[in-house]
């Protein structure tokens, strides 16, 4: 007859190495779902902060862009060198941009059209290709309306830019 602890010295070392070895591996999987989810979680706040700064680079060109029409047209400079930055700007708003930026750019843009296209009548008309130009009384009813429509357009472009600065905010807290 065998001694009972036969079983036990022999088969206890087998199972000690076999739970040993099952510990390693359950060890070893669970280090790598931990790190997995790790990198995860890093790639998706590098992305988001990508996200940010794209839009937030956006939102300063919207703004940069508005900002030029208005002295442009205050220098009575023509808008020719504009129309491609203009263009790539408005391409990634349509893009990139909130709805809600979206409609209060297109609120601006149709304000800067109006106050552009009357403080543009005010100015005195240019003598061909010289400096010179030639005032005339219809300037005056162009440039009262230019000055009421310049104070709401002020406005619109103070509630563009909160606008902006909350959503920018927002997204920045989300990171």
């Amino acid at each position: 007859m065998r001694n009972p602890l036969f079983f036990i010295d022999y088969f206890m070392p087998m199972l000690t190495v076999f739970l040993s070895g099952l510990f390693g591996l359950l060890v070893a999987i669970v280090t790598w779902r931990l790190a997995s989810q790790r990198e995860k979680e890093k790639f998706k706040q590098e992305l988001a902060y990508r996200e940010f700064k794209e839009k937030e680079d956006l939102y300063a060109s919207l703004l940069s862009t508005a900002d030029m029409i208005v002295r442009f047209t205050k220098a009575g400079k023509d808008y020719a060198e504009l129309f491609n930055d203009l263009t790539l700007v408005m391409a990634k708003s349509q893009l990139l941009a909130s709805n809600t930026v979206n409609d209060k750019f297109s609120e601006l843009s149709e304000i800067i059209y109006e106050w552009s296209t009357e403080y543009r009548n005010s100015l005195p008309e240019k003598i061909g290709d010289t400096n010179f130009g030639i005032a005339s009384t219809k300037g005056v009813k162009h440039r009262e309306k230019a000055d009421e429509l310049f104070p709401e357009l002020k406005k619109i472009i103070g509630d563009l830019v909160e606008i902006i600065k909350e959503e920018l905010t927002d997204l920045k807290k989300a990171i």
